[in-house]
């Protein structure tokens, strides 16, 4: 071989081995590399490297090199050897730009950072990420250089939730930034014992630092639901403004509070919730112009709000449905007061009442329903609403029209100022021409009492649990009936039989009915309880203890008087037991004056329907 070819054949081969020794690694102890590349961010971002380890230095096919054990804080303040850190710990791989680096000068075009640990602000007077961040937005401003990719693996994240100021951590988090035409990332993060994952795409933050609007699409997905998001929004003073569409599926309610450590207003009553429609967000505010809520198989449309202040999270909403299902409502509040059958019969007295859970955040729900439902009773006309505080609870039934008839009520549960596990409640209402007989078979009884009624109720107590509020309960039940009928019962036959009862087939028509209960400290007094019918009345007296579900009374069937001072014949019935199980047995008959026999005979008897409070006169 010729001395030309064989240099040509050296020359060949140094270069394929100069080109090859270029596209390894290579690990060198040059603390000034590390020197070097952090003059190059500090110039660029305001951020300061040092690493602990040796750094491995890749030349082709792009310059990379990788440190470790690094240490990033935001630049140095002054007589301060360094100011806070940014992150530490991990190795720290930087991609160059080529023809800056032959230049002499550090611009990084991708940044991967593996087994770190993060620090973001903890306070609001933390300001170590705001240099960097204002120097990134001015040379997106200025069209300049930024990093084409950014790659966290393995990486923690520290801080402080805005929310209360407590410090959260976010570990194992990956992340992807893609930042060329537009920017994109994706990744997934531990917080709280549960993985997420996330993605942002379509978003131009040349624009944003700008001024300007730029588009975005938004996901977030965790075991427990998802919320998708895509519009446009800026970014000013006021910080961060955002329009567009969304849609929130969460599949349990209690998971997804215990994850995010927040709460809302009365969330123990509901398990699922959907919520779509298009928003306007600005800071912490969201306003919804149309909205369709899902919960509980009802869906619901309107409009409606929601502050996330840094205290308590507060929901506004007016919404409409054409058929609404109250039944998983009802059901939740048995639960949570003992009601629902499910534990000991007598556990239910020491269910605690206390509005904590309730009450964790603020709502004001105003509800609207052609058709509505709580079981097998339908309602039409429907218009009621709730107002949570962190005082209590308010719901009102402004109008529901039932079975022929109407109903509207109100009922106020507070907490004791000085002691918050007692609740304290007032409840009122009122129905109008509501047919009992059709109510009742609605309700899944005999309908054995038919006839258009009225009623009012008057009702306050306080308690610690159940059982408590029940023994305290004050106030006043009145119903009253006209021109209605008694089925499976002839009062007339039973009188003539002696009290026997034994012939349900017939009826009685009556002219009229009434029922009213005193109650103090649970026990509730018949005050009066009458029927007026053809020939024959009726009477009914004695006591409902609240806290025992017993009753305790007596009804007596005469002939109607026909003269003053002539006696009749009565027969006497005795109704005992728990109220949901009551014994009738037929009593002694009596030879009686035509004035009830006062050992029977209730105080305030001969009080008005109307009436709502009696206090009885002092023995003499």
């Amino acid at each position: 071989m010729s001395p030309r070819r064989t240099l040509s054949a050296l020359g060949l081969g140094c270069v394929a081995a100069g080109l090859i020794a270029a596209c390894l690694p290579w690990t060198v102890e040059a603390p000034g590399v590390a020197r070097f590349v952090g003059r190059g961010l500090e110039e660029s971002w305001g951020v300061s490297l040092s690493a602990g380890g040796p750094a491995e230095i890749v030349l082709l096919p792009l310059p990379r090199i990788t440190f470790s054990d690094v240490r990033l804080w935001a630049g140095k303040d002054e007589g301060k050897t360094s100011g806070a850190v940014l992150a530490e710990g991990g190795r720290l791989a930087l991609q160059l730009d080529t023809a800056a680096l032959l230049t002499g000068r550090v611009s990084v075009e991708s940044l991967s950072l593996d087994g770190a640990e993060i620090h973001l602000p903890e306070g609001d007077d933390d300001t170590r990420w705001s240099g960097a961040a204002a120097r990134l937005a001015g040379g997106l401003a200025q069209n300049g250089a930024h990093p084409r990719r950014l790659v966290l693996t393995r990486t923690t994240v520290t801080g402080r939730d805005p929310r209360d100021g407590s410090r959260q951590t976010a570990r194992d988090v990956e992340l992807t930034v893609a930042w060329r035409a537009s920017l994109a990332l994706s990744g997934a993060l531990t917080w709280n014992g549960t993985r997420a994952r996330f993605a942002l795409s379509e978003l131009q933050p040349r624009a944003l630092f700008a001024g300007q609007t730029s588009p975005f699409s938004a996901n977030l997905a965790w075991p427990a639901g998802s919320l998708a998001a895509e519009g446009s929004g800026s970014l000013g003073e006021d910080g961060l403004k955002a329009t567009g569409n969304g849609a929130l599926r969460i599949r349990s309610l209690a998971q997804t509070l215990a994850w995010t450590g927040g709460d809302i207003a009365l969330a123990p009553l509901a398990e699922d919730l959907a919520v779509d429609g298009t928003f306007e967000a600005a800071s912490r505010e969201i306003q919804f112009p149309r909205v369709k809520v899902t919960t509980g198989g009802n869906v619901l449309e309107g409009a409606g709000s929601a502050d996330f202040g840094p205290g308590r999270t507060a929901v506004q909403a007016t919404l409409a449905a054409d058929s609404l299902n109250l039944s998983p409502l009802l059901a939740g509040l048995l639960r949570l007061t003992g009601f629902d059958g499910s534990a000991d019969p007598q556990a239910w007295r020491a269910q605690s009442l206390a509005l904590a859970p309730l009450t964790s955040g603020d709502l004001d729900l105003r509800i609207s329903a052609s058709n509505a439902r709580i079981g097998p009773l339908p309602i039409t006309d429907l218009a009621c609403g709730v107002m949570v505080r962190e005082s209590g609870i308010e719901a009102s039934l402004g109008r529901a029209a039932l079975r022929g008839g109407t109903a509207k009520g109100r009922i106020v549960l507070v907490s004791d100022e000085d002691d918050r596990a007692t609740t304290r409640v007032k409840a009122q209402g009122q129905v109008e021409d509501i047919d009992l007989g059709a109510l009742m078979d609605d309700l899944g009884t005999t309908p054995w009492v038919q006839g258009a009624t009225r009623g009012s109720l008057v009702l306050e107590g306080s308690g610690r649990d159940a059982g408590s509020l029940a023994a305290s309960v004050t106030g006043r039940l009145a119903l009253r009936s006209e021109d209605g009928v008694i089925t499976g019962l002839d009062l007339a036959d039973t009188l003539q039989r002696s009290g026997a009862t034994a012939r349900h087939n017939a009826r009685t028509p009556y002219e009229h009915a009434a029922l009213s209960l005193l109650f103090s400290d649970g026990v509730g007094e018949v005050v009066e309880g009458s029927v007026a019918a053809r020939g024959v009345t009726a009477s009914l007296s004695g006591r409902l203890d609240l806290a025992r579900r017993r009753v305790e009374a007596r009804a007596e069937v005469a002939p109607r008087s026909v003269g003053q001072g002539t006696t009749r014949t009565a027969a006497s019935f005795a109704l005992t037991g728990p109220w949901d199980a009551v014994r009738v047995g037929p009593a002694i008959m009596a030879r009686a004056a035509e004035t009830t026999d006062d050992r029977f005979r209730r105080p305030g008897a001969d009080l008005p329907l109307g009436i709502r409070a009696y206090a009885p006169a002092s023995a003499q």
